[in-house]
């Protein structure tokens, strides 16, 4: 662990930065995460202060590592760029220190300084999100702002009485109801201290554990490095909570040797990408934006958690079957003997790494804030590090890892500020309601039509943004019309969030796939297909939750043992009729793949235990002939 020198070259996507504006960026970095693993552990700090530092050293460090244009220097910042970081620093420097004042005397009627710099601060969230995100992103949010300008002019039920440019922009900035929001004080509060959590743990050797212990429980198997994919993806993925950071961090080890036994390029960045996305829902540390859904749905994150360990577990099961036969297909086998370390001595030299996760579900089942869950981890990933000289973290490891939370944050609180004015002009205009009135009415007061209609709308959101701004936007212009048509709240914020995910893989815009077609050289929007047909699930399960609330603890233990069961069983259809394989004997016939088919929809979509029983008669009359057939060699 130990290298030489506190301060290296700075990479980011497209600009690597070196020496002072290296050590600057560094430094900043460094103080980001230091200051709010102490907010996370002691809180005393005002609520101006907590939210305006969060987006604040946001802005600078994006302004400092991505480029404005194509054409910008690539190994140190621009003019251009130290004027936005300056431009970063006095409007968000000047909502912190006049809030109290404002919110005391000027409410409703800002002065012009609040004015100008409320300009400012748009502008800058706005340029943030577009050198990380690119433009979809801000245009949706412009479009959201012009909509509260224009609202005479809005169609039907849209249409309000419209707003002037000074209530637009005090509602916009000066209040805690947009750019410093419920969004940005989740991430200050909650996420960014659970990232730095993830470097801590990751720079304690853990990631290096993981990585060991997927390969010594699945590296012999057929199609071992992609089921190492699988396990490692969900391991890491309760840590990090990011898809694309889990497709990089896992990717770069397993998508070379996924190639290397036999799977097609495509088919291994695929693999890659849908385990990672399923790290957004893996408990016991879920995507950030389960902790927006908590806030948003005022339920405790460890009930959120515990909602989701079924269809978690469920999805990484179907998805390592469809690997497994992925491999029978291909008669791909695993690693070599001298390639797979040994279970117990992997264990023996990591099994401490469990114990901070254990401390992360002690403390919120003892009814601590996730914050507090995220600081004592940090602290016990510190301390276990020395149970091992070579793990042992240092001055130098602490501060590269509060370097690395810091950076690691770049890319996910690039979207803050602009998801904070999306919200705004939701939130000001009323639009949430009148939105979900409309999609209600179109989609006639029919539930399966609603959600289908709630799925493709987060398809095309996410084009534009991560699966927590995705989530975001539509949490309050779509989450209520799966309300108001009786799907329990936490269910319908559920349903959009795991569309949200799917949103990662859909073409033709697929973040996590784009990642995982990068390392494995292959064509992104096959890559995409493939991660569809692999991660096939995520279009089923928004469906799961409002016709089978059982998977989400909704109902007697009998209830839910039964649905988990059939679930399990219709997932093992679906993945064969996919596949046109099963895992004993190979290939199998078209018709029985029909059959298959016909049997995963009665046990995905039950109406009756008839309908259960029906889908498990298809499932062995699909499947018993195939078993009659001599063994795939």
């Amino acid at each position: 662990m130990q290298q030489a020198g506190w301060v290296e070259p700075v990479k980011g996507r497209e600009r690597t930065l070196r020496g002072p504006f290296a050590l600057v960026y560094t430094l900043a970095a460094a103080a980001f995460g230091l200051w709010y693993l102490y907010t996370s552990g002691f809180g005393l700090v005002s609520t101006e202060t907590n939210r305006g530092f969060y987006l604040l050293f946001t802005s600078v460090l994006v302004f400092l590592l991505f480029p404005a244009r194509g054409g910008a220097p690539k190994a140190r910042p621009s003019l251009v760029d130290i004027g936005w970081a300056v431009a970063a620093v006095l409007s968000i420097g000047y909502w912190i220190d006049q809030y109290t004042d404002y919110a005391i005397n000027r409410v409703s009627d800002p002065n012009q300084w609040d004015l100008a710099m409320g300009v400012v601060a748009i502008a800058v969230m706005l340029e943030t999100s577009r050198r990380v995100l690119g433009s979809v992103i801000v245009v949706i949010a412009l479009l959201f702002l012009a909509q509260l300008y224009f609202g005479p002019y809005l169609p039907g039920k849209l249409s309000h009485s419209g707003m002037g440019v000074q209530r637009i922009v005090e509602f916009t900035f000066s209040t805690q109801e947009a750019i410093f929001g419920v969004v940005t004080a989740t991430f200050a509060t909650f996420v960014f201290p659970f990232m730095i959590f993830g470097a801590f743990l990751e720079a304690s050797g853990a990631g290096h554990f993981f990585m060991e212990l997927g390969t010594a429980l699945t590296g012999k198997w057929r199609g071992g490095p992609a089921k190492i994919a699988v396990m490692t993806s969900a391991l890491f993925g309760s840590i990090s909570g990011s898809s694309v950071a889990n497709v990089v961090s896992t990717g770069s080890f397993t998508i070379p040797l996924m190639k290397r036994i036999g799977f097609k390029p495509k088919d291994a960045g695929a693999i890659e990408a849908i385990a990672s996305t399923g790290g957004q829902f893996m408990p016991p540390i879920m995507g950030a934006g389960v902790f927006i859904l908590a806030t948003l749905t005022q339920t405790e994150y460890l009930g959120i958690a515990l909602m989701n360990v079924i269809p978690a577990l469920l999805f990484f099961t179907f998805l390592l079957f469809m690997v497994d036969l992925q491999a029978v297909r291909s008669g791909l086998k695993g690693l070599e003997p001298e390639e797979i370390p040994k279970l117990g001595d992997v264990l023996r030299r990591g099994w401490h790494f469990f114990l901070p996760l254990v401390v992360v579900l002690g403390l919120l089942f003892m009814g601590y804030s996730p914050d507090v869950g995220a600081f004592w981890p940090t602290v016990s990933a510190f301390v276990l590090s020395w149970r091992r000289r070579e793990t042992r973290m240092m001055p130098r490891d602490v501060f590269r890892a509060l370097v690395a939370g810091a950076h690691n944050n770049t890319s996910a609180g690039a979207a803050i500020g602009t998801l904070g004015i999306i919200i705004g002009g939701v939130v000001l205009s009323g639009l949430g309601l009148k939105f979900s009135a409309v999609l209600v009415e179109f989609a006639q007061g029919n539930l399966f039509w609603t959600v289908v209609l709630v799925t493709l709308i987060s398809i095309i959101i996410g084009m534009g943004s991560s699966t927590t701004g995705s989530y975001i936007i539509r949490s309050v212009v779509a989450a209520p019309a799966l309300i108001q048509l009786g799907v329990p709240e936490i269910a319908a914020h559920l349903v959009v969030f795991y569309a949200a995910c799917l949103s990662n893989i859909t073409p033709p815009v697929c973040v996590s796939a784009y990642a995982g077609a990068a390392i494995a050289q292959a064509d992104p929007m096959k890559t995409g297909f493939a991660a569809l047909k692999f991660g096939a699930t995520l279009a089923i399960i928004p469906f799961s939750f409002v016709y089978v609330p059982a998977l989400l603890l909704y109902g007697t233990t009998g209830e839910i043992v039964l649905a988990a069961f059939s679930y399990l069983l219709g997932y093992i259809a679906l993945a064969m009729a996919l596949q046109g394989t099963e895992p004993v004997r190979g290939r199998i016939r078209i018709w029985q793949r029909g059959v298959l088919l016909g049997a995963a929809f009665c046990l995905l979509f039950p109406t009756s235990l008839w309908v259960d029983a029906t889908g498990l008669v298809l499932l062995l009359a699909g499947w018993l002939p195939a078993l009659r057939k001599p063994r795939a060699a």
